[in-house]
């Protein structure tokens, strides 16, 4: 902890030298003031957030625009990787879905420690120890029911519900999905892989990722689901009527963090960037369009969504095991 405020400390002392230029390059006056931001945020809610990003840009950063590229976390992690191998991608600030693949980063020395004034408001879980990263967004992992699986009175109330016979169960795949991955990191701790492998031997369908779960909701192909509370909200404002159960056994939160890229060091306009998305203005876009989560304990979340205090004690994700031991463990579990 003592190591924690240091580092914080020491980040606030020389945050206020002023160098604008994406990629560290450039200084005040002139260069690029482009940041690329990567990012697993959906695209309809990349879309919400420009004009209030930009608005809080042209108050404390004049002239800096931001680029994106907005896929899902193991497509950015995938297209990072390989610009990184050839020798350096543009991307700036990192902002995807896959707390795992931050730790990686951060082991490789990929990661400059930076902690926005923002952050400070954040739980300590939420804030890397050593200020490599922070949370941007929090996406919620619960059990999504369908229409008529709501209905009944035996309905499942814990993920380990999901485990017995009878019910139809569909999740998302963790191979190809961040927030997946780390549920099955988290879950596979907190019950053992035999939740996974009664799961697979009561016919469980693992593909794809959360708004792949919905459809299966909606058409009657499974019953329940483990899936993002952010898509069933969004899928309910349309009328769906699907079940939303926070389980009894701990919903799990997951923090979609924000980090700068190392050769961002000296960028005071990828740190600009890296503080509005956690300023107030984007942070109530990112609730109201994509019906997450803030980590900033201050604003609301969204309507009819219990608040972040009432999720925490049994919701955050675990690292005990290795991403390598989760992905080779569930693929032998499911797919061999």
């Amino acid at each position: 902890m003592k190591r924690a405020l240091l580092v914080i400390l020491t980040l606030l002392a020389g945050g206020c030298r002023v160098e604008l230029g994406a990629r560290g390059e450039a200084d005040s006056t002139s260069g690029d003031r482009t940041v690329h931001v990567y990012t697993s945020i959906y695209q309809d809610v990349v879309d919400a957030i420009e004009p209030a990003l930009d608005a809080r840009l042209a108050k404390t950063a004049p002239g800096v625009r931001v680029e994106w590229f907005s896929s899902g976390s193991e497509k950015v992690a995938a297209r990072l990787d390989a610009e990184l191998a050839a020798g350096g991608s543009p991307c700036d600030v990192l902002v995807t879905s896959d707390p795992g693949y931050y730790a990686k980063l951060k082991a490789d020395g990929r990661l400059v420690p930076y902690v926005s004034p923002a952050a400070l408001r954040q739980p300590r879980a939420f804030v890397d120890p050593d200020g490599d990263w922070a949370a941007s967004r929090l996406s919620t992992m619960v059990i999504g029911l369908s229409p008529a699986e709501s209905k009944r009175a035996d309905r499942p109330t814990a993920f380990r519900d999901l485990a017995k016979p009878g019910t139809r169960v569909s999740i998302g795949d963790p191979l190809s999905s961040g927030t997946n991955f780390t549920t099955v990191s988290t879950l596979s701790d907190r019950f053992g892989w035999d939740f996974y492998r009664a799961l697979k031997s009561k016919g469980t369908i693992a593909s794809g990722g959360s708004p792949a779960v919905i459809q299966r909701l909606e058409s009657g192909e499974s019953d329940a689901g483990i899936v993002l509370l952010e898509n069933l909200l969004l899928a309910n404002g349309g009328g769906n009527g699907l079940g939303i159960v926070i389980p009894s056994d701990g919903a799990v939160i997951i923090p979609g963090p924000i980090a700068l890229m190392t050769h961002a060091r000296h960028s005071e306009a990828a740190r600009a960037v890296y503080d509005a998305m956690l300023s107030d203005e984007v942070q109530a876009v990112i609730v109201g369009v994509g019906k997450m989560h803030s980590p900033d304990p201050s604003i609301a979340p969204p309507p009819g969504v219990p608040p972040l205090e009432s999720l925490l004690p049994a919701a955050l994700p675990s690292a005990k095991q290795s991403p390598d031991v989760v992905k080779s463990t569930f693929d032998g579990i499911f797919f061999r």
